[in-house]
């Protein structure tokens, strides 16, 4: 009698988080309520699971583990394309920079990547604090400072003006809702596809697009050289469609171009607005902010290397990423089928990267839930565990202008606590809304209990 042979192995089921009839998890992916629900999905089902809802499965993964998987292999195995195609096609292109991936993706990032590095910036620095000075100055004891409108208007004002020496305040309502309302139809799904079709969008699409073309016809007619300016991100791509024009057409000039715009006003902005909150909800920790922008402006304006060295306001800002994370997630479409902790994950599929799942977790950051900037000292270093710190993205995707957007960060927290003695409102309870990225809502304020120096000294 011969041995029988094994049977092979049933491979194992992702599990599935139970959610209702046919809407199944969907309301939870929106942007602000998705980090919360992948990472109490994580702690119940383990590093890989579905969500459905609406005749839809993702296969999510999450934890540190995926992490470190997605920053060795996603580029091999996911690409971006179907998350991001239907916004090209609303801005009229087939691709971007956020839709490609391998030789395409770093062809854009290679021109499009220059003006949004930190470096840049600190070339650029009074250009960006002329424009909070700006802001600041109308501001008086006794103001309440409304914080989200505030750190859209300025951080989207700063961009235009550092990164394509355009102006976005004219425009700023119209941008506001060409690029939110688009990301929330074509991207996220907060909004039915109708609502493109109102007047309202219809006439701020316009007039935004019309800003863009402007600018870009005005460095087309202007040299850097005759302008008597340095090259910013619309001249790159001008050099760059004259050396390879088969590869930027027109319209991909357009899209690149008014991306400095959506960069600012859903990213940086949005963390700046929660970095303001934790400065209203913990006035204990705000006196070692203040020394440290004293010290920062004592003798004029600071570069970007002096404000990375400031311990106090760096590690604050690095604890509102961590706690207010803007991208939670990364959204990519299986490209051929492979393994993650034992489960397979087949062509085709929809996959969310839980990539700031690990930004909850006490086994990452102990006592995850406590707002504790101590935890980025020397000594702490909790985020430096492989896989627990991702507040911009991972691997070949992650945000090209993450060093000018912490740089911002820093830059406006430093030169409003020189400027304002703010005082939060203790009744107020954090409400996040997504519009479409996660942001306090409008009942946020801070009241200015003093002006400590003049705006107009930030520049001296």
């Amino acid at each position: 009698m011969t041995d029988a042979l094994p049977l092979p192995s049933s491979p194992r089921v992702i599990p599935t988080v139970p959610g209702p009839p046919v809407i199944g998890s969907v309301t939870q992916l929106f942007p602000h309520r998705l980090r919360a629900f992948l990472t109490g999905a994580y702690r119940e089902h383990g590093p890989v699971f579905n969500v459905t809802g609406l005749g839809r499965t993702f296969t999510v993964l999450a934890g540190p583990e995926a992490n470190v998987w997605a920053m060795k292999e996603s580029s091999r195995v996911l690409r971006s394309l179907e998350a991001w195609r239907p916004n090209d096609q609303a801005f009229g292109v087939q691709r971007s920079l956020i839709s490609v991936d391998g030789p395409e993706h770093r062809a854009f990032r290679r021109v499009e990547g220059r003006t949004y590095t930190r470096s840049y910036l600190g070339a650029n620095l009074r250009r960006a604090l002329s424009v909070v000075a700006e802001d600041l100055a109308p501001l008086r004891a006794g103001d309440d400072l409304p914080v989200a409108a505030f750190c859209k208007a300025v951080i989207t004002e700063q961009l235009a003006r550092v990164v394509v020496n355009g102006a976005a305040r004219p425009y700023l309502n119209d941008l506001l809702t060409f690029v939110q309302t688009t990301l929330m139809v074509r991207v996220t799904g907060q909004r039915p596809r109708l609502t493109e079709t109102l007047p309202g969008f219809r006439r701020a699409r316009a007039r935004s697009l019309a800003m863009v073309e402007t600018l870009i016809d005005e460095h087309r007619r202007a040299t850097p050289e005759q302008a008597g300016r340095e090259p910013d991100l619309i001249d790159d791509l001008l050099t760059a469609q004259a050396a390879d024009p088969a590869f930027w057409s027109d319209l991909d000039l357009r899209m690149a171009a008014i991306g400095a715009f959506i960069a600012g006003m859903d990213t940086a902005a949005n963390t700046l607005a929660f970095v303001l909150y934790r400065v209203g909800r913990h006035p204990e920790l705000v006196p070692a902010l203040i020394a440290e922008a004293d010290e920062a402006f004592r003798d004029g304006p600071p570069s970007m290397e002096a404000l990375g060295r400031l311990p106090h306001l760096h590690r604050f800002v690095l604890e509102c990423l961590r706690l207010h994370p803007i991208a939670p997630a990364l959204t990519r479409t299986v490209t051929q089928d492979f393994e993650f902790a034992g489960y397979r994950v087949p062509q085709g599929r929809q996959v969310i990267v839980g990539t700031t799942v690990p930004h909850g977790l006490d086994e990452c950051f102990p006592d995850a839930g406590t707002f504790d900037p101590g935890r980025f000292a020397p000594g702490r270093m909790e985020h430096r565990r492989p896989g627990a710190f991702a507040p911009f993205g991972l691997g070949t995707h992650i945000c090209a202008g993450s060093g000018m957007a912490e740089g911002l960060i820093l830059l406006n927290l430093a030169a409003i606590l020189r400027t304002l003695d703010l005082r939060g409102d203790p009744a107020y309870v954090l409400r996040e809304v997504a519009r479409p990225t996660a942001t306090p809502d409008d009942r946020l304020t801070l009241r200015v209990a003093g002006v400590r120096h003049p705006a107009v000294s930030l520049l001296a």
